[in-house]
């Protein structure tokens, strides 16, 4: 087998195995770590694409496969018409049929499609059912149409939806223990390091938290923030569009905690920010940085705070300068 036709199957078996309720972050780490081989993210890609296709023709291709494959053969053998699969090559068919069928011969229970983005790049979806959504850097979610809804979870990361009105289908997002309900809106969702916030920016949004007895109702220019695992939110007014500014390339913060700016900028660059120093995570900032090279953000940020930045052969570590006494 070719390199470019293993790279197939694995992504074929990434596809299936993370779309299993027992996924852990051990498997994001993994799949990470696979999907920057050379050649894993257009094998990746590929496989996804064929994914979408199999599920737009999901009806068929399923009530096909539901069949036991016994009874199939006595009657007439297989039947499912993989023409269309053609273009693909031989490799990349058997890997596409390895998303329909688990590696031991059944059907896997939903056609989730899983959405990814690496470090630093950004990614448009334009979904089946005329929504959009823009996933920002190192992000990942699946997609789900049922009859009665259509879901997205968030498993990590940051995404803009936009999304298409359909009152019989309900449009659910599941991140960590929150639950976002629409119809047809557009808003911001983020699941960073337990950090969970929705930013509404057209429409209404309702959001049921764990914990809370009544769901949330959240208006356009509002923020709802809430910690993953603990009791309480927070909804508050803010600038919607400056949480939303990743999309043209610029972090916008407004009294934000260094500890913050730093978990964000660590999402776009491979070699990490460290903090060292008892108050360092705690020092505030505001303003605008733009996304570009990592050393040049280091370089405003030690420009605009009381900070030093010290490079390492692994990591940039970021200090506390001294005050200086009257």
């Amino acid at each position: 087998m070719s390199r470019s036709a293993q790279y197939l199957q694995e992504a074929a078996d990434w596809l299936t195995r993370l779309q299993r309720p027992e996924v852990d972050e051990t498997d994001w780490l993994a799949f990470d770590a696979w999907l920057s081989e050379p050649g894993a993210q257009e094998a990746y890609d590929a496989i996804q694409a064929v994914d979408e296709e199999i599920f737009q023709r999901g009806s068929a291709v399923r009530g096909e496969l539901a069949v036991p494959r016994r009874a199939v053969a006595a009657k007439r053998g297989l039947m499912i018409d993989w023409r269309w699969l053609g273009g693909l090559g031989a490799a990349a068919a058997a890997a596409a049929v390895a998303i329909v069928v688990a590696p031991w011969g059944e059907l896997l229970p939903q056609p989730d499609t899983l959405y990814t983005t690496a470090k630093g790049e950004n990614r448009a979806v334009q979904l089946a059912d005329g929504s959009h959504i823009d996933l920002n850097t190192d992000s990942h979610l699946s997609v789900r149409f049922d009859k009665d809804a259509r879901r997205v979870t968030v498993h990590d990361g940051q995404a803009l939806f936009d999304v298409a009105h359909d009152t019989a289908r309900p449009f659910l997002i599941t991140a960590g223990d929150e639950t976002v309900r629409v119809v047809g809106t557009k808003f911001d969702v983020r699941r960073r390091d337990g950090q969970l916030s929705v930013t509404v920016l057209r429409g209404l949004v309702e959001v049921s938290t764990d914990g809370e007895e009544s769901p949330a109702r959240l208006r356009p220019g509002q923020m709802l923030e809430h910690v993953e695992g603990a009791a309480g939110i927070v909804v508050r007014n803010v600038a919607a569009e400056d949480q939303v500014g990743w999309r043209s390339g610029r972090l916008v913060y407004r009294d934000q905690s260094l500890g913050r700016i730093v978990s964000d900028m660590n999402h776009y660059f491979e070699r990490p920010l460290r903090l060292e120093g008892e108050n360092t995570a705690n020092l505030k900032f505001s303003g605008v940085l733009i996304v570009d090279g990592q050393d040049a953000m280091v370089r405003r940020l030690t420009s605009l705070m009381p900070i030093s930045a010290t490079p390492t052969d692994d990591s940039i570590v970021l200090r506390g300068k001294a005050s200086t006494p009257n």
